[in-house]
């Protein structure tokens, strides 16, 4: 029998050495460190028992020494297959102390000082602070924006121009995307290695949130089409967007070519970023072995979340549309009839909206923080003003405190018509 599990039961988090719940970490995106947190990507929901059980066996040895793990490799391969129908040799598998950590090594060894490395934009602000810490030319791909049916898409002959540039040698992808929420159709994963291919462009992808892609989507892994289209490419993925434990550091790199994961091991150990920790393993192992069940039934949980909050705005605040993701527990909404109200907000009371006191926000999120007392990550910090209509909502929480935070933006809202 299958287990059901409580995806709306609270987790309160204050007082936990939680950053998404921290009063100064709030205050730097919104103005108010009162305001109640949906911004950082990870969710106010437990993990799956089982992960927790395991991390109890450990902590109660009272010891914690060194861990070496021996088979963290084929677990992935099993999961790979059973999650994504994908064959992975365990050969080809790095483990590795985190994601971000491994795109900068792969960023590394994989381009030169001033190379161009093309990222989609919006984009995870993370990888546009990594291509400038390597001094390496940054090169933005925007994706497409309809308004009217309030969704982005891939604009492939924007993309085959800036590949045709030989100076641009990388793309760091996202897949499904952040913030937007795409699950890329194989065509486009395609035609975007075949592009790639083509120009000599080397491709990491990012599929942190491919787990949590619903159900009338198929993710596909990069690797997969990559292959064939003779284009070369990395494929990294983790359990901490799938099993809420993104503070337990732990990832996977999937390597086609052999030379170039040869090369990243001498970096890991020169770097002494070797093997996980030992409470990231344990969380990690015991995800990727008893996880399944739950996983299936969360992803229903923000499946109807997501439905949730459409239908929501629609009714009651039609000023934001929602756009729409297909996976993970983050997505944009496109605010461009409140930005207005916003600005004005702001000119009249600009000591709230002081960009000296939220540095990390813009004038959305300062509006939502202290008008409605919602923290969300504004847009501009995906990309620029070219976002700034938009804010990145975290709907990986109880159906409750989606409607909460909901029913304070609609007074928020109608308060500035």
């Amino acid at each position: 029998m299958i287990k059901e599990y409580d995806f709306d039961a609270i987790v309160d988090r204050r007082g936990t050495n939680s950053v998404k719940w921290a009063p100064d970490a709030i205050r730097s995106i919104c103005g108010n460190p009162d305001a109640e947190p949906f911004w950082v990507a990870d969710m106010d929901l437990a993990s799956p028992v089982e992960i927790r059980k395991a991390l109890e066996e450990v902590v109660a040895l009272g010891a914690y020494g060194y861990p070496k793990f021996t088979d963290n490799e084929e677990i992935f391969a099993q999961w790979a297959k059973r999650r994504h129908d994908w064959d992975v040799d365990p050969k080809q598998v790095t483990i590795c102390q985190g994601m971000l950590g491994s795109i900068a090594m792969l960023t590394e060894l994989m381009t030169g000082e001033n190379d161009g490395v093309i990222v989609p934009l919006p984009a995870y602000q993370p990888f546009l602070r990594l291509v400038k810490n390597y001094r390496r030319k940054l090169v933005p791909w925007h994706l497409r924006y309809d308004p009217e049916s309030a969704s982005f898409s891939a604009d492939l002959k924007e993309f085959e121009r800036l590949c045709s540039d030989p100076s641009n040698t990388l793309l760091v992808f996202c897949s499904p995307h952040n913030p937007s929420g795409i699950v890329w159709s194989k065509e486009v994963l395609t035609q975007i290695a075949e592009i790639a291919a083509k120009n000599n462009v080397v491709v990491i992808s990012d599929e942190i949130h491919s787990d949590l892609a619903f159900f009338e989507e198929t993710h596909v892994p990069f690797n997969s089409v990559a292959k064939q289209a003779g284009c070369k490419a990395v494929t990294c993925m983790a359990p901490s967007k799938t099993f809420n434990i993104a503070g337990e550091h732990f990832s996977v790199t999937v390597f086609d070519d052999p030379s170039l994961q040869a090369a990243f091991k001498k970096r890991q150990a020169q770097l002494f970023a070797t093997e996980p920790a030992l409470l990231s393993g344990t969380a990690a192992r015991a995800g990727y072995l008893h996880g399944f069940d739950w996983l299936t039934q969360l992803r229903c949980h923000l499946q109807e979340n997501v439905r949730f909050m459409d239908a929501y705005c629609k009714e009651r605040i039609p000023e934001i549309k929602v756009v729409v993701p297909h996976a993970s527990f983050i997505c944009f909404l496109d605010c461009e009839q409140i930005l207005p109200m916003a600005q004005a907000d702001g000119d009249r009371n600009p000591g709230l909206y002081d960009p000296a006191i939220s540095p990390a926000g813009g004038v959305l999120s300062r509006f939502f923080g202290i008008r409605a007392g919602i923290a969300v990550n504004d847009g501009t910090w995906f990309g620029g003003d070219d976002f700034r209509q938009f804010v990145r909502f975290n709907y990986g929480t109880s159906r409750a405190a989606v409607e909460h935070a909901l029913k304070n933006i609609e007074h928020a809202v109608a308060a500035m018509r």
